[in-house]
């Protein structure tokens, strides 16, 4: 990865507050801020329990047809 490409990576972060950037003679140091990851991490998990269910269901569903295809699949000789 290239020098402005990292740079460029590390202000996005910054302006979404992920971290913060500090001086120290000519390097610029970076510190990674946790708050808005918990906040995030909670927002995520309130979606994560009202989802999970359906995406449960839905596996079910998917290895149903998926054992329902095998049993009505021909043998590949009989296949024109």
């Amino acid at each position: 990865m290239t020098q402005p490409a990292i740079s460029k990576h590390l202000k996005v972060l910054e302006r979404a507050g992920l971290i913060s950037r500090g001086r120290d003679s000519q390097r610029r140091p970076s510190r990674l801020e946790s708050k808005p990851l918990v906040e995030v991490a909670r927002w995520l998990e309130r979606y994560r329990q009202f989802w999970e269910p359906s995406f449960l269901r839905l596996d079910g569903l998917l290895e149903e047809l998926k054992a329902m295809r095998k049993q009505t699949k021909r043998p590949a000789s009989n296949k024109r």
